[in-house]
């Protein structure tokens, strides 16, 4: 009965992303966050509950590019570079993809795997860049996103607290953790794994973070708090690679708010530290050191082990990847999530394992893809730099521009070291390319917003000044 009712909402959601793809995002957004307790829900907990919401994303890709299609030729002229990132990726997946056709029975239902994890993100950019028409509208889409989340994040302390309640901890599975003192739950709460969770849970602690600084005190205080409370879902998920990210936010924010100088980044410090040290207060006074002391003693590993593992991940596993598949990789899709879905039977040494992104990459597009890759993002980078760098430091787009940039950098970190929640579901990458997106669209509000204000001066420049008449007579 459940499925039923799911899919008549995923319909209905539908319905709405090709009515107003602008609405559809605030239902893409909601059945991201809801498909998972759905599918717990569910008796037989289908697959397909989850990659439902897709539909959602895939109606407002393609109405936002039918509206708005003179819009593509302008994004493309106005970001001349990202032609360059378009061919380059298509020149990396085409012998990809046809690797994998050539080399498995069936592989083209891997390369057709492979091609959606890729180029459905890569969609994100343009309805990114289409979506702010001000300040306010994006700042409303993070307090969506931000309020929804927190909301479902109430599950993490109930399975914490080990309550009976439905939906609740991991689909068909127990997620723990060996530590040096023993064995640590991992939480997932309302959310499918510990991964998505902490996902989600960093998205809040950035949003809330960002909002924060454009809030007012008694705002202030209402992110700060939602910034505390995800803090702690994303420490008891123990998933370093997602505690990571708000940590690389933060430090590309300041670290790009001192390059361009922008003056109102000491809010972020300021709130930030605020945060930290409520945050430690809390963990000291509150949680008791026999309950807390894994979680956080794994969590502070990220500074004492974090560059080891990411150096074993990323190079060791990358030049292992070559010298098992040789230098064209083993095929599109063989190392993506979700790969387990199609029945494909590939050689043994093609059964991907990696785990960190840069060994996935070497997998899947061998030595010469991934040099078009790098080449891809460095021009995607050109891009993004020249929207920021063409914005005012001090206005209050280049702030939002920093902040959103800043989300984008933390999730390329998390990539880097872990791909799975990436590749296996495309919404949340997405997610992170339409920031991306929006970093690039803001310019355009900015320059509206400079247009009005000169338009505005101009006009009160042509008022009439105001003469008092004399008084007649003399002076008595």
């Amino acid at each position: 009965m459940i499925e039923y009712i799911w899919f008549s909402v995923v319909g209905f959601a539908c319905i709405l992303a090709i009515t107003n793809w602008r609405a559809g995002i605030y239902a893409g957004i909601a059945l991201d966050a809801l498909r998972d307790p759905v599918r717990k829900l569910s008796e037989e907990q289908p697959v397909s509950i989850t990659l439902s919401g897709v539909v959602v994303w895939l109606f407002v890709i393609m109405i936002a590019l039918t509206e708005k299609r003179g819009e593509i030729a302008k994004f493309l002229g106005r970001y001349p570079s990202l032609k360059t990132t378009l061919s380059c990726l298509l020149l990396a997946l085409i012998p990809a993809a046809a690797l994998s056709s050539m080399l498995y029975i069936n592989g083209y239902q891997l390369a057709v795997i492979g091609c959606i994890s890729y180029l459905a993100p890569l969609t994100g950019l343009a309805v990114g860049y289409m979506y702010p028409r001000s300040i306010r509208e994006v700042h409303n889409l993070l307090k969506f996103y931000t309020i929804f989340n927190s909301l479902l994040l109430i599950g993490v302390p109930l399975e914490y607290l080990k309550y009976d309640v439905p939906a609740l901890g991991g689909i068909e599975i127990d997620w723990i953790r060996y530590t040096g003192g023993g064995v640590v739950d991992l939480m997932a709460g309302f959310y499918r794994s510990p991964d998505i969770m902490g996902l989600h849970a960093a998205h809040v602690t950035m949003f809330s973070l960002i909002l924060a600084m454009n809030s007012k005190p008694e705002g202030k205080l209402g992110w700060g708090t939602l910034t505390i409370w995800s803090l702690f879902c994303l420490l008891v998920s123990g998933r370093r690679k997602m505690i990571g990210v708000p940590l690389v936010f933060l430090a590309f924010f300041l670290f790009l708010g001192m390059i361009r100088k922008v003056r109102s980044m000491n809010r972020l410090f300021e709130i930030a530290a605020i945060i930290g040290v409520v945050g430690a207060a809390s963990v000291v006074l509150v949680w008791s050191p026999d309950k807390s002391g894994g979680y956080t003693d794994y969590a502070v590993s990220i500074f004492t082990e974090g560059g080891a593992r990411a150096n074993d991940q990323m190079v060791h596993a990358s030049i292992t990847t070559l010298q098992q598949v040789g230098l064209l990789g083993g095929g599109l899709g063989t190392a993506t999530q979700g790969r387990y879905y199609v029945n494909v039977q590939t050689s043994r040494n093609a059964r991907g394992w990696q785990e960190d992104g840069v060994s996935r990459l070497m997998m899947e597009f061998g030595l010469p893809g991934f040099f078009l890759l790098i080449a891809a993002v460095y021009c995607l980078l050109k891009s993004l730099k020249s929207s920021v760098w063409i914005v005012d430091p001090q206005s209050a787009e280049q702030q939002l521009q920093i902040g959103m940039l800043s989300v984008v950098a933390g999730n390329a970190a998390s990539y880097g070291i872990s791909h799975q929640q990436y590749s296996g579901d495309p919404v949340s990458a997405l997610i992170v390319t339409i920031c991306a997106g929006i970093v690039m669209g803001l310019p355009g509000v900015y320059a509206t917003n400079r247009s009005r204000m000169l338009q505005a001066q101009q006009a009160f420049a042509r008022q009439p000044i105001a003469t008092v008449k004399p008084q007649q007579g003399g002076v008595r």
